[in-house]
């Protein structure tokens, strides 16, 4: 047969995303609600991939992989990866808080989280019955790896990633985590967060949902981020001032009300139709 259609590529860099929080959210929603979920989203990251040149590999549930590097080289891959993964965080907490209206207020506590590493890979179409564009290799592993044990809002790059930024005089797009990261397969690793100020020459405050925490704000209180994000829900009327315990009661509320509603449409009408029966039988007696 013909020979596979695969190649080395020397110089990439490969993005994990994640959504956290996506299984326990998902168990509680109809399955047409899932798939609207990850259907914006997913949608919305397309965008930005052909926005930044990078390239989308696939999706593999609520995990979203790219790279740029390949099939086209790009001496900026490093630096394209970065940016557009900021851009998926921003892109995944404006849709959340937008479909929050149509599938829960939790749906705004769904976050992204994000992994980068920089390698070779060897890629290519693996044949079968449903030919698939694939990626092989350590890099992989590792951005793999980078993303699940990143924090959520957070994008962690690895030592290659950032060694890649700082050649490109770019020191200020990264801050050193603290201490070091334990790598499954790898061990200990010093890797570091993206900062999305520098990354993306942002001048937003740093209390928004979209900004990633600088070096000063590396260390936060779960409970302290918790209550920011609720103060810090806009640009939808009605909830701005609404905590998210009453935005779940109400939208619970809309939810039964509508339900409600169905059940005494659905029992009008089997009763309508009861009544046309006897209606019915009545007249045949009477003849």
């Amino acid at each position: 047969g013909a020979a596979p259609l695969a190649d080395l590529f020397p110089e990439t860099t490969i993005l994990f995303a994640d959504i956290a929080g996506f299984t326990a959210w998902a168990s509680a929603r109809e399955p047409a609600q899932v798939f609207i979920l990850l259907e914006t989203i997913y949608g919305g990251f397309d965008k930005q991939a052909y926005r930044h040149s990078v390239f989308k590999v696939e999706t593999v549930g609520d995990c979203y992989v790219a790279v740029a590097g390949l099939p086209e080289p790009d001496k900026d891959h490093a630096l394209a990866v970065c940016r557009f993964a900021r851009d998926c965080i921003k892109t995944m907490n404006d849709t959340t808080l937008k479909l929050e209206v149509s599938l829960g207020p939790d749906t705004s506590d769904l976050e992204l989280r994000v992994g980068i590493h920089s390698g070779q890979v060897t890629a290519g179409v693996l044949r079968g019955e449903r030919s698939r564009f694939q990626l092989f290799g350590d890099t992989m592993n590792t951005a793999a790896r980078m993303e699940s044990t990143s924090q959520r809002n957070r994008i962690q790059v690895s030592q290659v990633t950032a060694d890649l930024l700082l050649a490109a005089g770019l020191s200020a797009w990264i801050a050193p985590r603290q201490g070091k990261t334990f790598v499954k397969g790898k061990g200990e690793m010093q890797t570091y967060w993206l900062n999305a100020k520098g990354a993306s020459g942002s001048n937003k405050s740093s209390n928004s949902k979209n900004d990633l925490p600088t070096v000063a704000e590396t260390v936060t209180d779960s409970s302290d981020s918790q209550s920011a994000k609720e103060m810090n829900i806009n640009g939808l009327d009605g909830v701005g001032t609404m905590t998210k315990t009453e935005r779940l009661v109400e939208w619970n509320v809309e939810v039964l009300t509508s339900l409600l509603q169905q059940i005494i449409a659905s029992r009008g009408g089997a009763s309508d139709a009861n009544d046309a029966s006897l209606r019915d039988k009545e007249a045949t007696i009477g003849t």
